[in-house]
């Protein structure tokens, strides 16, 4: 009699089916759960760039209703047309002053050089532009100073109308779709100035 209680006791417990069925499902909730939790970051990433982009309010800048920028009426100072390829997929700060550029003209260069280069990394995304309004060419020690400067001419008034006419001294932002989308005076704070381009860049 106690030999077969021993052996009772002995004897392997027979687990419930049930619950040997349940540790599966379990083991798979739980990697399921965890694949969830790291994809999240990423979808949302993509889902706020390529769906809903977050919406950039303006503290400096002027948001402007889009409208393409007529590249066919851009010309470089060689006389070829600036051609959109050729700036496609950059943001273009374009500003628009008489070749002599005087000292306020010149402090506006010097801030959208400094803008650009203060985005690092992003700097390569945007292209500055002098829109040069009259027929003075401007002096070689200041382009010498501005490198980076694509030098353009307006074949038609039309161009200036749409930059905010022909005597404006406006700072212009065209993003990389080729619109028209932000203006600003040619004397913006600069620290704002710089963390608004950098903000816009980066969509």
């Amino acid at each position: 009699m106690t030999s077969q209680k021993q052996a009772g006791q002995n004897a392997p417990v027979n687990q419930s089916p049930h619950a040997t069925a349940s540790n599966p499902t379990k083991g798979r909730l739980i990697l399921l759960a965890i694949i969830a939790i790291g994809a999240l970051p990423l979808l949302a990433a993509l889902y706020f760039r390529y769906v809903s982009p977050p919406e950039v309010k303006a503290t400096v800048g002027q948001p402007l209703e889009p409208v393409v920028l007529p590249f066919e009426l851009l010309r470089r100072s060689d006389g070829n047309q600036l051609e959109h390829r050729q700036v496609s997929g950059k943001w273009l700060v374009i500003f628009a002053a008489p070749g002599g550029c005087d000292a306020r003209c010149q402090h506006t260069l010097y801030l959208t050089r400094q803008a650009r280069t203060a985005q690092g990394r992003n700097m390569e995304r945007i292209d500055r532009l002098w829109l040069i309004t009259d027929t003075t060419p401007p002096a070689a020690t200041l382009l010498a100073a501005h490198p980076d400067l694509v030098l353009v001419h307006a074949t038609d008034a039309k161009l200036m109308d749409l930059l905010g006419g022909s005597n404006s001294r406006h700072i212009n932002l065209v993003d990389r779709r080729g619109l028209v989308v932000f203006r600003y005076p040619d004397n913006p704070d600069p620290t704002a100035f710089i963390r608004e381009l950098g903000k816009l860049v980066k969509l």
